[in-house]
């Protein structure tokens, strides 16, 4: 059940420009994925990172195999949130703070 939701271009285009301009003052927060992929605890690392400062930007390692735009969907997919901007191997997401965490994120979830 999707509870974020989807704004209009407008409105993603200011999400996107207040994300570049946390991310030029330094309090853009960052995650790296790595040689395994999108994992659980990734997904969980992000989902906290979102609740907490809304805004995350995920950065596809070189050794991750993963393609930028399916990977920003499936994020965005399972974390119940809005891809605000792909740039190289860069994903910047957004997630309205107060949101509950999606059920498949739930802390009782293995």
């Amino acid at each position: 059940k999707k509870l974020q939701p989807q704004p209009s271009g407008k409105e993603r285009a200011a999400l996107r420009a207040y994300s570049e301009t946390l991310a030029k003052e330094k309090r853009l927060q960052r995650l790296q994925v790595g040689a395994q992929g999108i994992t659980f605890t990734v997904l969980m690392a992000c989902m906290d990172v979102l609740m907490k400062h809304e805004y995350l930007r995920v950065k596809l390692g070189e050794g991750c195999g993963l393609e930028r735009k399916q990977t920003a969907a499936l994020l965005a997919n399972l974390l119940d949130a809005v891809v605000v901007g792909q740039v190289g191997f860069t994903i910047t997401l957004y997630r309205k703070k107060g949101l509950p965490r999606p059920d498949n994120l739930s802390a009782t979830a293995s």
